[in-house]
């Protein structure tokens, strides 16, 4: 993928470099790369990518920033030759990095997410399928699947294939993985979001082939080779669910951002699976409650998704 200068700079910015962030200055989060990126539009310079030849004192003069802050910013501005290394072996194992800047970077995420949208993530596979109507079914490993859920996400999966959604998982052993073959077994297609370990997950068979085919994409904020964490799986949660025109929620240990994707409206449509006693707060917080699921009951439930899918496209026609 070609990059502009834009586009170069914000991953200059914003990546981390080796999988344990041992890096010489810390990476902007996005919070601080929207404030960097706001006061290099005000400037003289009218965006970012004119900052990479810049001086510390240039950053401090026209940027308005301090000291510690030009610093920073002209330490991780001046990480070309690392990051060019990065990027030629990232591309030798099919993965790319899209940036905000990028033509295939998902609109959905701009439009949901807003400030809080990331300036870039890693991907593998087809960046179309991010632009396909899904569903997202989520869940965490080291919870049994009782033979109602899988009965469930059989059902869901199958019907929602048919209606011609994508599905959409967190890629954990458990609820995703059970997707995730059910999608290999019918002939969907399948995107994970990731929350660390992007390299190792790309080594399964199951998504090696349907990256392979064109009906499998893999998305990680975190480096290829960062370590899964409940802090990732968090940050994950936002794209995924961002990214949804419904999410089911099978199982959650309350710490992975489901109730902030209600709060904020992130998906339109959240359902958390009844039994799973873990659901309750969720439930209880607005997540539309469900246990078994017949054919009927997902035809009805996509009538919903598709009239808002279909309400936010004619919102933004009218822009």
């Amino acid at each position: 993928m070609a990059h502009t200068d834009d586009a170069y700079a914000a991953m200059l910015l914003t990546m981390a470099l080796s999988p344990n962030k041992e890096e010489y200055a810390r990476p902007l989060s996005t919070a601080e790369f929207r404030r960097f990126e706001a006061a290099a539009r005000e400037s003289t310079f009218h965006g970012i990518g004119k900052l990479l030849d810049m001086d510390i004192s240039g950053l401090m003069i026209y940027l308005g920033l301090t000291e510690e802050e030009a610093y920073r910013a002209f330490t991780l501005l001046h990480r070309g030759v690392q990051l060019s290394y990065a990027l030629e072996g990232f591309a030798a194992e099919g993965i790319e990095v899209v940036t905000q800047y990028d033509a295939g970077y998902p609109e959905r995420l701009r439009r949901k997410l807003g400030a809080g949208a990331p300036p870039a993530f890693y991907q593998c596979g087809s960046g179309e399928l991010l632009n396909k109507p899904a569903i997202a079914i989520v869940g965490i490993s080291g919870v049994r699947t009782t033979p109602q859920a899988r009965g469930a996400i059989e059902t869901l999966v199958r019907g929602a294939l048919e209606k011609g959604y994508g599905i959409l998982t967190g890629g954990e052993p458990g609820v995703s993985r059970m997707a995730a073959g059910l999608v290999g077994e019918l002939g969907g297609s399948l995107t994970d979001i990731l929350g660390g370990g992007m390299r190792e997950h790309l080594q399964g068979d199951a998504i090696a082939q349907l990256v392979g085919t064109g009906r499998g994409a893999v998305l990680s904020l975190e480096h290829p080779d960062a370590m899964f964490t409940v802090s990732h799986a968090i940050a994950r949660n936002r794209l995924l669910f961002s990214l949804a025109d419904a999410a089911f929620v099978f199982n959650t240990d309350g710490r992975r951002g489901e109730q902030e994707a209600l709060q904020n409206r992130t998906c339109d449509w959240i359902y958390a699976f009844e039994p799973h006693a873990g659901n309750k707060p969720l439930i209880a917080r607005g997540a539309v409650p469900f246990s078994g699921l017949t054919d009927a009951d997902v035809d009805a439930m996509s009538r919903h998704w598709s009239s808002s899918r279909s309400q936010q496209m004619n919102m933004f026609d009218l822009l």
